[in-house]
């Protein structure tokens, strides 16, 4: 009945990611998966600033993190896998009906959105995955 409080900060999609992959990843896996997702789509969004966006980033990369995992993408890696937006949808639910994702716009600076646009997630997903690739060269 929208009583359920709002997941932690890259939640929403380490849920989803977790049951996309059998559970093969461990939840702090999936879950700084989605911390990436969702400092790059805060980024795409314009709610954080780029270098602070990748300083998050080379930090969980510095930790030992992967940025991402083929379950986000179709299997050509040049979309999004629709299964992540239903779980957006799912976590909707679970809210109750009122989407809450919390975001940050600066490191210690938390704020809540209730909508998240689909094409921005698939940027910010795509957009971790030439930084993944970049890691690699």
């Amino acid at each position: 009945m929208g009583s359920s409080r709002p997941l932690d900060f890259g939640h929403w999609s380490a849920h989803k990611i977790e049951q996309l992959t059998n559970f093969e990843l461990r939840h702090g896996e999936a879950v700084a998966i989605g911390i990436a997702l969702d400092i790059s789509y805060a980024v795409e969004a314009d709610f954080l600033d780029l270098n602070t966006g990748d300083r998050i980033l080379d930090v969980l990369r510095a930790l030992g993190f992967d940025l991402v995992h083929p379950v986000l993408f179709s299997e050509d890696k040049t979309a999004l896998n629709p299964e992540l937006l239903r779980g957006l949808e799912e976590f909707r639910e679970h809210l109750g009906g009122v989407l809450t994702i919390p975001m940050i716009s600066a490191i210690g600076s938390k704020f809540d959105v209730h909508e998240m646009n689909p094409k921005w997630i698939e940027r910010a997903a795509l957009s971790l995955l030439r930084k993944q690739e970049s890691y690699a060269h």
